[in-house]
């Protein structure tokens, strides 16, 4: 079934899911979007005109992944020739409680992929739009059909609206003559005002009206005001989560949240932790994991670096975490087998936290188990592809939960204490938080499939985002990787992209690293993130078909 002539967006499937695909590809041609399908059911029907049709002449290509599609030698030999082709891939999973291995795994590896998992009357269009989105960033100007757009803010009328149930942001006084000026940051950073007024002490926000909450959720209609108890619609859980006595943390132990603006009284000291060095940057980076060196990756994600200048990147597809010396090259020192490691970080205690399959792993600095938390679920403590961890200043440790669409707290011995977050496009909401980084009374975690990073402080209550759906400065398309120093500056790994942003503490773009700015800045796909002790960054960086390398800024 072949589309208009020009590129087109190709649907690979296998033909058990012939019914599901073809109403799809009804609702994509509705949409005025070009689109080919073989009605043959596989390419086995006519193989090499099938692919004539269908992949060469495609901008991307949506495989639909269920067991049987990797198990059948024709979709691979489809998608294998996508990929050598070069054309983009849009993994859609259609199997709950798996996922793609062997070829298929190593393909659709770090794509960004759709839910049409339980599909039902009821939420295909959501979903059906959500691949739509994904196309739109994959493909930009490749498709005609979308010549003419511009990308859209997620923010929307009633998303802004419950702007006002959450604080203003912190406000930051500093002299000025005989006055006192009081610099106020709106919360999406876009306006500055300076207001007179008597100096007072940053407070800490409180958290969120219940009742207030509860009101206006019933104003926007995304609850029934009839139902005690009852949760926002198309969700499976509040955004607040209600915290036992036994599991409320001291208050007292988490220091107050810092001024979001410039301060004369700084002098350029490191306040609250490490401040980047963008001095590092002058420099060419050292890149570990290229064609001529001895350590190799496949997929590298999660990365974390020890006070003792040991560098721990939690290596995918190769199935185990890998320990390198920052100032040394040659063969890593230790190399330990893990289930599909994602997020790794160090703690003060030097320990290791490791994300895997659906748990949280607490390691000593030789890659031994200490405890593991969690299994696969839903519930406090449990875990759907957790990926991104990061621990405060009193060692609890975040992670993000990131097919729950969430945010769990746990105490240092691993004791669950809160979350925060559900699916959704309004502040507080994620769609697949993919990492998170904290300082001081910090959090800033990445919203991926919304395109933003949100920052909240340690007990969930949202502060501020940065970035929208795009590729100017300032935009994101499938944020990863996050860092946040010590005086507020944000660096994050713009994915599609290719290029590290950097915000300063007012949500200004401050620097862009990409190959415009140097052309050794040459990412291909930029994942995890983390600060040195002295300032420097690094990056892990790959592409599916290109390299899979580690960068140094140190």
């Amino acid at each position: 079934m072949s589309s208009e002539h020009g590129l087109h967006v190709m649907l690979s499937y296998h033909w058990d899911n012939k019914e599901l695909v073809s109403k799809i590809y009804k609702v994509l041609r509705s949409r005025n979007l070009p689109v080919w399908m073989d009605i043959h059911g596989g390419i086995g029907f006519n193989l090499f005109q099938s692919m004539a049709d269908g992949v060469e002449n495609a901008a991307v290509v949506c495989c639909f992944m269920t067991p049987k599609y990797q198990n059948s030698r024709n979709c691979e030999k489809e998608l294998l020739y996508a990929e050598r082709r070069r054309v983009s891939i849009i993994p859609c999973r259609l199997t709950r409680d798996w996922e793609p291995s062997t070829w298929l795994g190593l393909i659709t590896a770090g794509l960004v992929w759709v839910d049409f998992r339980e599909a039902t009357e009821m939420n295909i269009d959501l979903k059906i739009d959500r691949l739509i989105d994904q196309i739109r960033i994959v493909t930009g100007k490749k498709l005609k059909c979308f010549l003419q757009e511009t990308s859209n803010t997620l923010e929307n009328s009633s998303g802004n609206a419950l702007y006002n149930l959450y604080p203003m942001l912190p406000q930051m006084t500093e002299k000025s003559g005989h006055t006192t000026s009081t610099l106020i940051v709106s919360r999406q950073h876009q306006t500055i005002s300076n207001v007179n007024t008597k100096p007072t002490p940053p407070p800490v926000p409180p958290r969120p009206n219940k009742n207030l909450i509860r009101e206006r959720l019933v104003d926007l209609a995304l609850i029934d005001d009839k139902k005690e108890n009852n949760l926002p619609l198309n969700s499976r859980k509040p955004d607040i989560c209600e915290i036992p006595d036994q599991h409320q943390a001291d208050t007292s132990s988490i220091p107050d949240i810092l001024p979001l603006s410039p301060s004369k009284t700084n002098n350029g000291k490191k306040r609250n932790g490490i401040v980047i060095d963008y001095s590092k940057f002058h420099r060419s980076p050292r890149i570990i994991g290229d064609d001529n060196d001895e350590i190799s990756f496949c997929c590298p994600s999660g990365v974390a670096i020890s006070k003792t200048g040991l560098i721990y990147i939690a290596d995918q597809q190769n199935q185990c975490v890998k320990v390198i010396p920052l100032l040394k090259s040659g063969q890593p020192i230790l190399s330990r087998p893990f289930n599909r490691p994602k997020g790794v970080h160090i703690d003060e205690h030097g320990r290791i936290l490791l994300t895997e399959q659906n748990r949280l792993l607490i390691l000593d600095h030789e890659l031994n188990l200490l405890k593991s938390i969690g299994n696969h679920g839903s519930k406090p403590g449990e875990f759907n592809v957790p990926w991104g961890v990061a621990t405060d200043c009193s060692s609890n440790i975040y992670v993000c939960d990131q097919m729950n669409n969430r945010i769990q707290k746990f105490d240092t011995d691993g004791q669950f204490l809160l979350e925060w977050g559900y699916e959704g496009e309004h502040v507080g909401q994620f769609y697949y938080p993919h990492f998170i980084s904290i300082s001081g009374n910090r959090v800033a975690v990445s919203d991926q499939l919304n395109h933003r990073v949100q920052v909240f402080d340690c007990f969930g209550n949202y502060h501020y985002k940065l970035g929208e759906p795009g590729s100017e400065p300032g935009q994101f398309s499938c944020p990863f990787g996050v860092c946040i120093d010590g005086n507020g500056h944000i660096a994050v790994a713009d994915h599609d992209n290719n290029r590290i942003q950097f915000f300063d503490e007012n949500g200004d773009v401050k620097r862009i690293l990409d190959k415009e700015a140097n052309p050794l800045f040459n990412f291909q796909g930029v994942h995890g993130l983390v600060l040195t002790y002295d300032g420097g960054l690094l990056i892990t960086d790959y592409k599916r078909s290109g390299k899979h390398r580690l960068f140094i800024f140190a």
